[in-house]
């Protein structure tokens, strides 16, 4: 096992060295399209009906691209993101009850990139973290505007599929800077 590991390990910092590494950090927001209805007669008692909401997402995102094969990249994702609030109201007796939820995600999805320099595409499955761990896949467009050797100016179109109770369809515009190690 030991030896495994070594290997893998051995094998990993080679390719990566002859890689090309980069860390892309961006904030994006949007609009997350889900269906609110359907959700508070999942998720509540008879009869709460759906009172105000919000569908505006925002998001930070981390990746890092470590390793590639021709002109696929592969890389990590760690991202946060706001993704709705709604407030309905429950029925209970001759008092109904207010509740609000704010809805988060957080996310770790590993990333397949292809294309070239200034235009890529990113694909990958995710895991959603937020009221348990939700499946889901992740695909973007991105243009980059080179700032110096070094530094990219990124703007990502961005369109996240969290399964659930129902279908979560996030779609977000993200800009952010690109460094190439």
């Amino acid at each position: 096992m030991k030896t495994l590991l070594i290997l893998f390990f051995s094998l990993f910092s080679f390719i990566s060295c002859y890689s090309q590494n980069s860390v892309d950090l961006t904030l994006g927001t949007g609009y997350t399209l889900i269906d609110l209805d359907k959700l508070v007669e999942k998720d509540e008692v008879a009869g709460t009906r759906l009172e105000d909401w919000n569908q505006l997402n925002v998001g930070f995102s981390a990746q890092y691209f470590f390793t590639s094969l021709g002109e696929l990249q592969f890389g990590l994702e760690a991202m946060y993101q706001h993704l709705y609030w709604y407030r309905v109201i429950v029925p209970f007796g001759s008092t109904p009850i207010d509740r609000e939820y704010t809805v988060t995600t957080f996310r770790i999805t590993p990333v397949f990139r292809t294309g070239g320099d200034e235009m890529t595409f990113d694909f990958g499955p995710t895991l959603n973290f937020n009221d348990g761990l939700e499946i889901g896949a992740m695909a973007s467009a991105n243009k980059y505007f080179p700032l110096s050797d070094n530094l990219d100016l990124p703007v990502k179109l961005r369109v996240d599929f969290i399964s659930g109770k129902v279908l979560i369809l996030p779609i977000s515009l993200h800009a952010g800077v690109r460094l190439r190690l």
